[in-house]
């Protein structure tokens, strides 16, 4: 066991902290993937302002590079807190699909569980978490719970960050509707950012979240020069952006794939041609390389409607990627064109 450096573990709830201290007598492991079965765990929730606070003798000294978790978020967020420290580079937790009434307010302390694995290493990596449970209405979210109040001091972190390469954050119900929207307007400038993934997920329809626009897009051209994957609710999605020939952007921004995500996941109604033209002009000129506005639409429709007609949603995003094509078609005919010498063809 002394030589162990990759370990995949599961393990049978309930999981406390003394469970796990014998993963630190592992001296070469480096990569754990452990996740938990049973139904068998109790919401446990750390104190009021003290998620950071240690509360087992053996916590923080792991030297775990790579933390795999899978599990209810409770123990994903307790085993967050054991195993966080300086060591730590890449963080991925997938929280169960199915969990209990009593489990799911435990889906809150995403911004504790982020906030931890920055405060203990703000050169992380990656920082990716989701769930693709479905909320089913008789949730009891009590907002006065100060246990789960969003950390005042998870904005400083961020702004600590600096070798972040993935961020990705899916699906999870927030307890403050601006969150997302602070967290992506904070975000300092991330020269090695390849991946970033903001979708929030409303805990009822009634709850309106507030998203950045769609002309904070510009901030990936200027903040993010090594951006390759984005997929991000906006919210005014078909507004024209303003400025728009004023913007300061990169030319040459290598940006392959955008998936614009709906604030409720789906668009309310189908979208005209005149509405997408201006929005498929915009995103050419920040992004001339994309490649993919459709696929994660695509994978959407294939879940929920076995293959059936494509939604409104990936029908529009379809039409636009029509147009973003036809763009880059006459951008390389032009392109090709000067180079050739010949005119251009009116």
């Amino acid at each position: 066991m002394s030589a162990l450096m990759t370990l995949k573990l599961t393990l049978s709830t309930p999981v406390e902290m003394d469970d796990l201290v014998f993963l630190n007598t592992l001296p070469r492991l480096n990569t754990l993937f452990l996740a938990t079965h049973g139904s068998g765990n109790n919401p446990v929730y750390p104190e009021e302002g003290k998620h950071l606070a240690v509360s087992h003798s053996k916590q923080g000294q792991s030297k775990i590079t790579t933390l795999n978790l899978g599990g209810d978020p409770f123990f994903i967020f307790w085993a967050t807190s054991f195993f966080c420290s300086r060591f730590l580079h890449t963080f991925v937790a997938k929280i169960w699909t199915t969990l209990d009434r009593n489990m799911r307010p435990g889906l809150l302390l995403m911004p504790h569980i982020l906030h931890l694995v920055i405060h203990s290493n703000p050169k992380v990596q990656q920082f990716s978490i989701e769930w693709d449970g479905d909320l089913r209405g008789d949730e009891h979210w009590d907002w006065d719970d100060e246990r789960l109040s969003i950390p005042e001091e998870v904005f400083n972190s961020i702004n600590r960050l600096r070798d972040l390469k993935t961020l990705s954050i899916k699906n999870i119900p927030i307890i403050t509707a601006d969150f997302m929207s602070q967290l992506y307007y904070r975000l300092p400038r991330l020269p090695c950012l390849h991946t970033l993934c903001l979708v929030p997920r409303s805990v009822s329809r009634e709850d309106v979240l507030v998203l950045p626009k769609i002309e904070d897009l510009g901030v990936v051209c200027l903040d993010f020069p090594s951006l390759r994957h984005l997929t991000i609710s906006l919210e005014d999605i078909f507004e024209n952006p303003s400025d728009m020939t004023e913007m300061t952007t990169d030319p040459e921004h290598g940006l392959k794939s955008l998936f614009i995500v709906p604030p409720f996941g789906e668009l309310e109604a189908s979208v005209p041609l005149s509405q997408l033209i201006p929005l498929a002009t915009y995103l050419d000129s920040l992004f001339p390389q994309l490649i993919d506005v459709t696929s994660y639409f695509e994978s959407a429709d294939k879940l929920k409607k076995g293959g059936q007609n494509p939604s409104r949603t990936l029908e529009c995003w379809e039409n636009l990627d029509g147009l973003l094509k036809s763009y880059q078609r006459i951008r390389t005919r032009s392109v090709r064109n000067l180079l050739e010498g010949r005119p251009e063809k009116g």
